[in-house]
C-alpha cells in the first residue's frame, strides 16, 4: 500500500503560486505506487518546482492495468494530483502531433500523442522513462531515474 499522498497537489499554497511544473506519464506514476523510491524522489524533485499534473488519459491506463487491491492507494493518489482535461485544443495539437509524425513515416499512440500534448499546451516538461515514446519535436521530456 502506498503511503499517503502529501504536498504534491493542488491544496498547496506555494505550490499554487508557482503554477505547473510538470506532467508526469503514466509510467512513472505506476512506478511510485509501486514505491519505486526513484519515482518518490523524482515527484518530491518537481513538487518542490510547481504542481505535478497528470492528464485524464493517465486515469484511464491507471484503471485498466489497476489490481482491486490498488484501487484504494490508486484513487488517493489520483485525487491529490492536479489533473488535466483533454479539450479542445490539447485534442487538436495532438491531432497536429500525430499528423506532423505520420508525414515522416513515425507511428505513435493517441493515449501518448494526448499527453506529450497536454505537457506542449501547458509549456512543461513531460516526466517519463518512455522517452521512445515521445518523439515530438516540440516537447520537452525529462527522463526520471532509471527502475
Amino acid at each position: 500500500m502506498v503511503s499517503a499522498w502529501h504536498g504534491w497537489g493542488p491544496d498547496v499554497e506555494s505550490s499554487r503560486a508557482k503554477g505547473i511544473s510538470c506532467v508526469v506519464d503514466t509510467d512513472v506514476v505506476i512506478d511510485f505506487l509501486r514505491q519505486h523510491d526513484y519515482a518518490r524522489e523524482l515527484l518530491e524533485h518537481w513538487a518542490r518546482e510547481g504542481l505535478l499534473a497528470i492528464s485524464t488519459l493517465t486515469h484511464a491506463e491507471i484503471y485498466h492495468g489497476m489490481k482491486s487491491r490498488e484501487e484504494e492507494a490508486t484513487t488517493a493518489f489520483l485525487d491529490g494530483i492536479m489533473s488535466v482535461a483533454v479539450d479542445v485544443p490539447i485534442a487538436r495539437r495532438a491531432g497536429r502531433l500525430l499528423g506532423g509524425l505520420r508525414s515522416r513515416g513515425v507511428t505513435v499512440g493517441i493515449a501518448d500523442a494526448v499527453i506529450a500534448a497536454t505537457a506542449v499546451q501547458l509549456a512543461v516538461p513531460l516526466l517519463t522513462n518512455n522517452i521512445e515514446h515521445y518523439p515530438f519535436p516540440d516537447l520537452k521530456v525529462v527522463r526520471g531515474l532509471e527502475t
